[in-house]
């Protein structure tokens, strides 16, 4: 999936960054950085969420942080005056605050993530979905333990990146509560509370199974009794 802000495209799938036109070479640190922050927009991403994401497990300054996010303000055009991409939470964090467009994918056409949830199949197309009981859900899972915006799951090229949205119940990938964006594969499972979802990739060029309608008949008539 791409996603333009400002005169900027981020491709995802690619881990590549576009300005006017052209490749702009990042850092891995400044690309996780960069990922980190659109795909939670508009939260808050605090210090020490952004300390964990980037050096797991290891101590550094925080100088280390904002120096990072001066350097990838500095690719992008921003300035901590104008914070027209990156806002500055005095001594909590930073958030992504430009207006984003999800460009659509060639590649979405050639296949397609699908999500199975109580043998219901959603297919899922390229950009992002909002997971809950809410009607206005795209991913509308009708659980007593699911909250209305459960989580957010930004589908790309094959892969899926979910997030919780504070939810109630917490939000489960194979079995380990997730604290940030996570990184799905077809095959994964993620639960919203105790409701269960497998993330599975279903080609265009699949064959159509033929129903027998006498069975179908019966199934219905079984499911009216």
């Amino acid at each position: 999936m791409k996603l333009k802000f400002g005169d900027c495209v981020l491709d995802l799938g690619a881990r590549q960054l576009h300005r006017a036109n052209q490749v702009v070479p990042l850092e891995p640190k400044m690309y996780e950085l960069l990922e980190g922050l659109i795909t939670r927009r508009p939260s808050v991403v605090t210090n020490n969420e952004l300390d964990e994401l980037l050096w797991p497990n290891v101590y550094v300054a925080r100088t280390s942080l904002t120096r990072l996010v001066s350097e990838l303000r500095a690719v992008l055009g921003d300035t901590p005056r104008d914070s027209r991409i990156i806002r500055t939470v005095y001594k909590a964090g930073y958030a992504f605050c430009a207006d984003v467009t999800c460009l659509p994918s060639a590649r979405a056409l050639q296949a397609t993530i699908e999500v199975l949830w109580m043998k219901q199949s959603v297919p899922l197309a390229d950009g992002e979905h909002i997971a809950g009981r809410d009607a206005d859900c795209s991913l509308l899972i009708d659980g007593t333990t699911v909250s209305r915006r459960h989580a957010r799951l930004t589908v790309a090229h094959g892969a899926v990146l979910i997030e919780d949205l504070d939810s109630t119940n917490g939000t489960n990938v194979n079995g380990t509560r997730i604290c940030g964006p996570t990184r799905l594969v077809p095959g994964d499972e993620f639960a919203l509370g105790s409701e269960v979802v497998r993330v599975r990739l279903r080609s265009p060029s699949a064959l159509t199974v033929k129903v027998d309608p006498a069975r179908a008949t019966r199934a219905e008539l079984q499911r009216k009794k």
